[in-house]
């Protein structure tokens, strides 16, 4: 009986054994047809933040992490991603950061550098005040970056650089996400020009993407109809 015994416990744990070799060969067969994106959400948890009025969720990435700027002026936060390792980008620079601005042309003009004027870019002209808009040189190669969220309206436009050494001109993108009254907005270079094999404005629109305003409780009394006013980006 004591032989037998041994022999079933034994029997019972190379059952187990198998069934914990076969999990972990599944398991590394599922990770390794799934795309960067899918692991990288799998892998994360969704934190709240807030910079200046904007209350948002974004989730932590390739490698990278988000943080509030504690008493910066304006409010900021920094999406940290690593400039070493495997998730290490050569463009990037270490990441970008967000700013939290009210909806209005006016300062999502300023963020974007650039308003769309009857379907056309045109950009603040760096010469004056800052208010006067002007053409786009060729080329800059203007481009509109469509951006779907999840309870937000966004644009985006890259520029190229057109001046300066030509081995180190790059193409921005710059952003902003608006949600009711406010927006996070946003500028980082993507590629650099003398080398479009490696352009990451695919990751930054994954990140991004992954954004979702939290709403504040209205207060009691208060009116309801400044909340739901959205920015209009094309005038």
């Amino acid at each position: 009986m004591i032989i037998k015994s041994k022999i079933m416990c034994l029997s019972r744990l190379l059952t187990w054994f198998c069934i914990s070799i076969v999990a972990s060969l599944a398991t590394g067969a599922v990770a390794g047809n799934t795309s960067p994106v899918v692991r990288a959400h799998a892998s994360t948890t969704i934190p709240e933040y807030a910079v200046g009025a904007c209350r948002f969720r974004i989730e932590n990435m390739f490698g990278g992490i988000f943080y509030a700027v504690q008493n910066s002026s304006p409010s900021q936060g920094i999406y940290d991603i690593p400039d070493t390792g495997p998730n290490a980008s050569p463009v990037l620079n270490g990441g970008f950061s967000l700013n939290c601005v009210k909806a209005n042309d006016q300062q999502i003009g300023t963020s974007l550098g650039a308003k769309l004027v009857n379907g056309q870019w045109m950009r603040y002209d760096p010469w004056t005040d800052g208010s006067e808009l002007t053409f786009f040189e060729k080329m800059a190669n203007v481009k509109t970056v469509p951006i779907k969220g999840k309870n937000w309206i966004g644009t985006g436009i890259t520029v190229d650089d057109t001046t300066g050494d030509e081995e180190r001109r790059g193409r921005f993108f710059s952003f902003c996400l608006v949600h009711n009254t406010q927006a996070l907005c946003g500028t980082t270079p993507v590629e650099w020009l003398a080398n479009p094999k490696v352009n990451q404005l695919w990751k930054i629109k994954a990140i991004l993407e992954s954004v979702e305003f939290v709403d504040t409780p209205t207060p009691a009394g208060a009116s309801a109809s400044a909340a739901s006013n959205s920015a209009t980006l094309d005038k």
